[in-house]
């Protein structure tokens, strides 16, 4: 088959870390695959044997550039058998494009998406917001495929048809996230792990306000401290305790700031599917996980992970407290991790998508 992405950017997050291991899973199968994005939104390494196509101008703002850039993009699709998109504008983009080609179209939605802007971390005016809510609604309402990421997705999905989507869920390379890796030889720092964004939905206020707890109570043997992985300028200033801002430029320096941390807090209020818990799960590192929803389907309270409330430092700063106090525990939820991981692969995530496009 002929499949193109239409992809918002090619930039920096977890949605386009999924197009990008599709992709180069559907090249290793034969098909050919074409990601077609706003230039000037690249940034990621592309696999061997995607092609990859930035069309229309560079413009710095990402909302305006998927704006201004959707006649190029529509322009620059080749005749294909399937459109794949996400994200309601992008939605909308390769429905024209689909439509002009006569191709189907898979619309992949991976998270909330009417929430997604909903915090006012990257769009504050009260109107763009209650604009893009519409837009969404509409793009739910497109008469094209559609599957998800996880089955909580799929219930953030309305339009009348009703649930049962087809759900694509997320992978792990094993190849570089697995617990072959470099630990920690400081015993005496206590080693926590996150991943964090500049959206407040991502949790990291809480999980810092959860750590200023601890860091209050704490003394002595009980030091620990933060490595925060992220891309984006993080002001940490309100932290109580050590920080340290880690910016990985391969998947390999994310593996081993996961292996150097003794356990990794995923503290969102939300998430369609959650892959860095995951990935952390699968190098040994025990998670402490919100119920942000998409995580279900692979987190599990007391077994592989401590599930905890959203948007709930305390329970946070509990959970936290219980793996610093407790190495049995520490060893019982890495061991399960693993194995939970192991299920989930870009290959078994291809088998799907694959059965869905045929």
């Amino acid at each position: 088959m002929k499949i193109v992405w239409i992809a918002q950017d090619l930039h920096i997050g977890g949605g386009q870390r999924v197009i990008l291991e599709l992709s180069k899973k559907l090249v290793k199968r034969g098909h050919e695959v074409e990601i077609i994005y706003p230039r000037g939104r690249g940034g990621f390494q592309i696999p061997a044997g995607v092609k990859a196509t930035p069309s229309g101008i560079d413009i710095s703002s990402p909302i305006l550039s998927l704006i201004a850039n959707t006649p190029a993009v529509i322009a620059a699709t080749p005749l294909c058998d399937w459109m794949i998109c996400s994200m309601p504008i992008s939605a909308f983009t390769g429905f024209a494009a689909a439509r002009l080609r006569q191709a189907k179209m898979l619309y992949y939605v991976m998270n909330d998406e009417r929430a997604m802007f909903d915090d006012r971390s990257l769009m504050r005016s009260t109107l763009l917001i209650s604009i893009y809510h519409s837009v969404t609604d509409l793009a739910h309402q497109l008469p094209v495929k559609i599957a998800v990421n996880s089955q909580w997705t799929g219930t953030r999905v309305k339009h009348g048809r009703g649930y049962g989507y087809p759900v694509i869920p997320h992978g792990v390379d094993l190849d570089v996230f697995n617990p072959d890796g470099p630990r920690s030889e400081d015993k005496n720092i206590f080693t926590i792990a996150t991943v964090g964004r500049r959206h407040r939905w991502k949790g990291l206020s809480d999980l810092i306000e959860a750590l200023n707890l601890l860091s209050g109570e704490q003394s002595g043997d009980g030091k620990f401290q933060l490595n925060l992985i992220t891309q984006d300028d993080i002001d940490l200033s309100s932290a109580k305790f050590p920080t340290h801002i880690l910016k990985p430029e391969s998947d390999e320096e994310i593996a081993t700031a996961f292996h150097k941390a003794d356990i990794f807090v995923h503290p969102s209020w939300f998430e369609g599917f959650g892959m860095p818990p995951l990935e952390a799960m699968a190098c040994g590192t025990p998670p402490v996980i919100t119920d942000s929803g998409g995580v279900r389907e692979f987190a599990r309270d007391g077994e592989n992970c401590l599930l905890v409330p959203a948007r709930d430092p305390a329970a946070i700063a509990n959970a936290v407290t219980r793996l610093m106090e407790n190495g049995e525990l520490v060893k019982r939820l890495s061991a399960s991790g693993i194995e939970t991981a192991s299920e989930f692969t870009w290959d078994n995530a291809a088998n799907t998508l694959e059965e869905v496009l045929s």
